[in-house]
């Protein structure tokens, strides 16, 4: 049971869990939620455009282009969004910036991100290094018709569902 001089400020499980420093997000998760949604929706009209033009001669079906569309949005979220989480992992409980709080509304799923768990921090890196580059490349392979898209495209999909 804790005392009464000790005062839990966070929304996280367990109840004890101790974040120093932490200051309580001043966006809520609607305006989190639009933002992301907002740019996600962007990157898919975008890649959805880029896309639809002909590729050595050759259109892209609608699976290929909705296809690509997803590796984008992928891209974004691994390199970008998991890109913040492994580079500013011990300073989210306090920052104020928007993806940090974009991490603590998160992390009220599963608090392992907001005391920067060690293996948690480790499995975002990876794929933020990784699955982030490789999900841009995997369009990029394709709008240049490379041989190796197909190849590329598989290994990132088996690589994706693993680690995630």
């Amino acid at each position: 049971m804790l005392k009464e001089a000790e005062t839990i400020n966070h929304p996280y499980w367990p109840r004890n869990l101790s974040i120093p420093n932490y200051v309580e997000n001043d966006r809520s998760m609607s305006e989190i939620l639009i933002f992301l949604f907002s740019v996600s929706g962007i990157l898919l009209l975008a890649t959805w455009s880029l896309t639809g033009r002909k590729v050595s001669g050759n259109r892209l079906s609608g699976g290929r282009r909705l296809a690509l569309c997803w590796f984008i949005v992928c891209g974004f979220i691994h390199g970008v969004i998991e890109g913040w989480f492994s580079l500013y992992y011990n300073i989210i409980p306090e920052d104020q910036s928007f993806l940090s709080q974009l991490w603590k509304e998160y992390s009220k799923g599963d608090s392992r991100y907001a005391i920067a768990d060690n293996f948690t921090v480790s499995m975002e890196t990876v794929t933020a290094c990784l699955w982030g580059p490789f999900s841009i490349w995997i369009v990029v392979a394709f709008l240049s018709n490379h041989s190796y898209r197909f190849v590329l495209q598989l290994i990132v999909s088996l690589e994706m569902k693993n680690v995630d």
